[in-house]
């Protein structure tokens, strides 16, 4: 079990750092680039709106989510075998909205998707895949 904790935790961590490093590098690249500029979408005021209120939503719905999904009831009690599939819903939760989030804010220069992305990030340390979180995490459904 350790050994397989041991794997589960390596491919989570790499997972995690990929996700967040390309898509910082792709935010980078869509903030210093004028590529986006000839994009008549972005201009419009109501796609802008519609993907503002995605947005908000998204990160309203997903982070409390993600934070709360090991401590439910259900989860709580498939956590020593299912630990893998829900460790990895918790993980991609949290990374879907922070790219949405980041990358809005590289098209569409807006302060509120850095406030979101800003909120998405924090709400990562969290649920950080350390070696001791995915320990602590399956002894103690184990132990309940």
């Amino acid at each position: 079990m350790a050994k397989t904790i041991s794997y589960l935790q390596h491919r989570l961590m790499m997972t995690f750092w990929t996700i967040l490093t390309l898509t910082l590098l792709i935010t980078v690249l869509l903030r210093t680039t004028d590529c986006c500029a000839t994009l008549q979408v972005i201009s419009n005021p109501v796609v802008e709106y519609v993907v503002d209120m995605v947005a908000v939503c998204l990160t309203i719905a997903f982070v409390p989510l993600a934070l709360r999904l090991m401590y439910c009831q259900s989860v709580r009690r498939k956590l020593p075998e299912k630990y893998a599939r829900w460790a990895w819903t918790r993980q991609l939760l949290l990374q879907s909205v922070f790219a949405i989030d980041a990358v809005c804010y590289g098209l569409f220069d807006k302060a509120s998707y850095f406030y979101l992305a800003i909120i998405s990030l924090l709400a990562m340390v969290f649920v950080y895949p350390s070696q001791k979180r995915c320990e602590a995490e399956t002894s103690k459904s184990e132990t309940e």
